[in-house]
């Protein structure tokens, strides 16, 4: 199976001190870029962990499974003979009369973000239509509200002229149904702005709170974002990233800036879907055995030191005089040597962070040119 990636290479991993995968975890809502994680992190029984920079997309995709889980723990009483999630539901949470279930709707309304807010609470004016408390941004472009009947809204909306589509919410698939309503929270925050809330529904129980411990690491300790461990326990065990999931500097910044400018969870799926196939694709090159992973032996050990020796060598080796070009005086220089478009991202995130250092550099030229002409008016008139 040599050549194949098989699905842990994606996934999080528990590993003991020797380096031997015990279990595998979803790597989804794993953080990108923890804060300062040589430095502090955050305990509690036993447990530790880096704390969350809350702004890259594994973080966001935490944010949007703990609102799921609070719609579904005040709507779940909707569906028959399912048992209530934990957690106090508001008083005026509606029972199912006569066990017939209830459907839900999500509405999304396509307008810009400078009119969400007064378009919901116009529309929640209006009793008639039937809507839930409260409404989610769905990037800057649309906004999403909950209703129990499409009846009457539909014609109002169709009365207005905006463009909106209607999806059925399907209770009885637990947390995920719920995935249309809170999508714009993997939107980045700089696309909604500051001071802006990404969401607001009333009567919510409230999302759970844990007491941590701030630990201080006395001694500094050298960490790699890309393949550090997140978390540890106290039985020595550490949470380890996925092991494709390794980007460069250059390609982590390009990918935030694309999802930076990404306005709707589609454009953001559409960037790592990119992502994902540039990853699978590099993935697939790398000779991945699908058997689990065990102690090297002592052969395999001294190999690998010989090899490293090798290598080191090779690279420390001055060159001989005959491969020791001088360019000659008149007839050029040296040739620059090629640049690669990235270790793993595709063109498209290359073009676009060249682009952007571009149009810096000409904003800065013009800045400069505009100062040094202006210092030499007011240098010719005197000063006035």
């Amino acid at each position: 199976m040599a050549g194949e990636t098989p699905g842990r290479a994606f996934a999080a991993t528990w590993r003991n001190e020797q380096g031997e995968t015990v279990a595998t975890s979803w790597g989804g809502t794993m953080c990108w870029a923890p804060r300062k994680p040589w430095r502090i992190r955050i305990a509690r029984d036993g447990f530790e962990h880096v704390i969350r920079c809350g702004e890259c997309p594994g973080c966001l995709e935490f944010d949007r499974r703990r609102l799921a889980e609070r719609l579904h723990a005040k709507y779940s009483s909707l569906v028959p003979g399912r048992r209530k999630c934990p957690g106090k539901l508001p008083a005026h949470t509606a029972q199912p009369a006569g066990g017939a279930p209830i459907q839900l709707f999500v509405i999304r309304i396509y307008a810009p973000a400078e009119s969400h807010a007064a378009m919901s609470h116009s529309l929640h004016r209006r009793p008639s239509l039937d809507l839930e408390p409260g409404f989610a941004r769905l990037g800057a472009s649309s906004f999403a509200l909950l209703a129990r009947g499409i009846g009457p809204l539909r014609r109002v909306l169709a009365k207005t002229g905006v463009r909106f589509r209607i999806e059925p919410l399907k209770l009885n698939r637990g947390r995920r149904a719920w995935r249309a309503l809170t999508a714009g929270l993997i939107v980045a925050r700089e696309v909604y702005g500051e001071q802006v809330n990404r969401f607001y529904f009333r009567g919510l129980p409230a999302a759970d709170r844990e007491k941590w411990e701030v630990r201080k690491i006395g001694k500094y300790q050298s960490y790699n974002r890309a393949s550090s461990p997140r978390a540890w326990t106290g039985s020595r065990l550490v949470l380890v990233p996925p092991e494709v999931w390794q980007l460069s500097r250059v390609d982590r910044r390009s990918l935030r800036g694309l999802l930076g400018r990404a306005a709707d969870p589609e454009g953001v799926r559409r960037v790592m879907g990119i992502v994902a196939d540039t990853i699978r694709a590099a993935g697939a090159r790398i000779p991945v055995s699908a058997a689990a992973e065990g102690r090297l032996t002592k052969e395999q050990v001294a190999e690998w030191y010989r090899k490293n020796a090798e290598r080191a060598a090779a690279r420390t080796a001055s060159p001989s005089p005959d491969q020791i070009i001088t360019p000659v005086l008149g007839t050029g220089g040296y040739v620059s040597s090629e640049h690669s478009q990235g270790e793993l991202m595709p063109e498209q995130l290359a073009e676009a962070d060249r682009k952007e250092w571009r149009e810096g550099r000409k904003a800065k030229a013009l800045r400069e040119s505009l100062e040094i002409i202006e210092r030499m008016r007011l240098k010719s008139t005197g000063g006035k």
